[in-house]
């Protein structure tokens, strides 16, 4: 089924694909609500989540046995885990993944997406409201499906998804396929600390009795908001985490092979450190030991890096959509008008794209200016929380098991 004849390197890039022959050690799961359960399985050549509705339920329920060896595809996460896609056991039988279904919807889409868009331009412009309303409507039915058909059929074309598929096939059919080599970990180790407070931040080791994760409403009416709130029990001490991006459960709504950061996995029998800060008694770093992850939240500091990449999104979506506001606009007084664009049309859309990118870009550096003015201000007011500390702990405790300086934030 597998080869060894010059067998590559185990990845480094975040997203390879790769295949493994390994050994398995361990498979738990993690029910999160709303039918959602999430899977980990530990091996001697790593640590594999996976969501379980990839997979049929029928071969899930046969489950694995202790120390029995499978050929494993999957692609490598930010901190050195990976995504399962599938798994093939000796005798034969696979975790396959769904077959995609109605595989010609997306192209149909595709082709029929123009409809809305041009039966939109058929109708005359600025006659009243509700015709305007209508056009918004069609033009924003057009946009989304074909959207959401591209999206699709690059999905189709993903090369890393088209060689999952390859080597899959190839393992189920007993045909030889090269496996990467396995990865040189080793064993996360206890902190060298004593369990109880140390100055400003507090520390706790051993092995999680209970884990449950639920979610919670906080607030009443249009100020309400949902987060998912874990519930730890460690050396029979209560602790909760609330999380909005820790469960994962937004995955379910991206194919596998986009996800990049693991979950927020916890299990009960998982060895953890868990690092409180002394000023609000919360968890701000989960060390596990079971899987080698370290989870960090940022929360009550003065910048996150989850904060900055959601504000670099959004900008940058902004910016997309003012584009394409200012080309649409060209767009329509050049239908309007009956007669093709010409060289000083575009021209005209250019300069017009570029000084709607510039406005936008200063309005935005203003925005930030005053906001983070705002924003130092408060916390200056606020007592400092170390937490440097924590964070200089769980890079030593990753880099001390040979595993890369990458730390699975949560908020």
């Amino acid at each position: 089924m597998s080869s060894n004849k010059s067998a590559p390197p185990y990845p480094e890039r975040t997203g390879a694909v790769f295949c493994v022959r390994a050994t398995c050690r361990d498979l738990q799961q993690m029910p999160v609500e709303d039918g959602i359960s999430l899977g980990r399985l530990r091996t001697d050549g790593g640590v594999f989540f996976f969501n379980r509705a990839q997979f049929d339920e029928a071969a899930l329920a046969q489950g694995l046995k202790h120390d029995e060896s499978v050929v494993i595809g999957a692609h490598r996460l930010h901190d050195g885990s990976a995504w399962l896609h599938w798994l093939v056991r000796d005798n034969g039988k696979a975790w396959a993944p769904q077959s995609g279904r109605r595989r010609w919807l997306a192209p149909l889409v595709l082709l029929l997406c123009p409809v809305p868009i041009v039966a939109a331009l058929m109708l005359p412009f600025g006659v009243n409201l509700f015709v305007v309303l209508f056009q918004i409507v069609l033009f924003s039915v057009g946009g989304f499906a074909g959207a959401w058909a591209i999206y699709r059929l690059a999905l189709m074309a993903h090369p890393g998804r088209r060689r999952l598929a390859r080597l899959f096939h190839a393992a189920r059919a007993g045909e030889p396929i090269a496996t990467h080599q396995r990865p040189t970990h080793r064993t996360p180790q206890r902190l060298q600390l004593d369990d109880g407070l140390h100055r400003d931040f507090g520390l706790l080791q051993g092995r999680l009795d209970h884990v449950s994760v639920k979610r919670e409403t906080y607030g009443s009416g249009r100020y309400s908001y949902q987060m998912l709130e874990y519930h730890l029990s460690c050396g029979g001490a209560p602790f909760s985490i609330h999380s909005r991006t820790g469960a994962g459960e937004w995955r379910t709504l991206l194919d596998p092979v986009l996800i990049r950061r693991a979950p927020l996995f916890l299990a009960a029998g998982d060895h953890v450190s868990l690092l409180t800060l002394a000023a609000d008694g919360e968890i701000h770093g989960l060390l596990n030991e079971s899987d080698g992850i370290a989870h960090v939240t940022y929360k009550g500091t003065l910048h996150t890096p989850l904060a900055r990449r959601a504000i670099q999104l959004f900008v940058l979506f902004i910016l997309v959509f003012m584009t394409g506001v200012g080309f649409t606009l060209s767009v329509t007084d050049w239908i309007s008008r009956g007669v093709g664009p010409d060289y000083w049309d575009w021209m005209e859309l250019m300069h017009l794209s570029l000084a709607m990118l510039l406005i936008m870009t200063l309005l935005f550096c203003g925005l930030g200016l005053i906001g983070e003015r705002i924003h130092h201000f408060y916390f200056r007011r606020k007592q400092a929380r170390p937490i440097k500390k924590i964070l200089g702990i769980a890079f030593g405790w990753r880099l001390r098991a040979g595993r890369s300086a990458t730390l699975n934030e949560y908020s």
